[in-house]
């Protein structure tokens, strides 16, 4: 158990943690560092703004998809230090790369979670 979980019969996390989490995700390119950082572990941010890129125009939820030249600013600025504050990543700016940090298992189902209702697509609605 991580300081976000609560104690209990099931593995839960905080009300805290859990908002940390769904605001780190709100942003697509977040959600596909994540996916990219899962599979891969490491990666340089050249590398992983060109998956980003490619993944988000792939799926083309949007009339204007990301534009490459400005990922990997936007990578470093925005979404990594984003990502590193909530805990999900370890970023280092100097060197610009990203590891997947050590998730808690709780974490770790959430964020499955998040990105399963993902997958689903804008088509789908409740």
């Amino acid at each position: 158990m991580d300081q976000y979980e609560r104690p209990g019969e099931t593995v839960r996390l905080s009300p805290e943690r859990l908002d940390t989490l769904l605001r780190a995700l709100a942003a697509e390119p977040r959600r596909l560092t994540y996916i990219y950082l899962d599979e891969h572990e490491s990666a340089a941010i050249e590398p992983l703004a060109d998956a980003v890129v490619e993944w988000s125009r792939a799926r083309s939820r949007t009339t204007d998809p990301p534009d490459r030249a400005h990922m990997p600013t936007a990578l470093h600025h925005r979404h990594l230090p984003a990502l590193d504050e909530a805990g999900i990543v370890s970023y280092d700016a100097d060197e610009q790369t990203a590891a997947l940090a050590s998730l808690s298992p709780a974490t770790t189902e959430v964020l499955s979670k998040i990105l399963d209702l993902d997958a689903v697509g804008p088509s789908r609605e409740d």
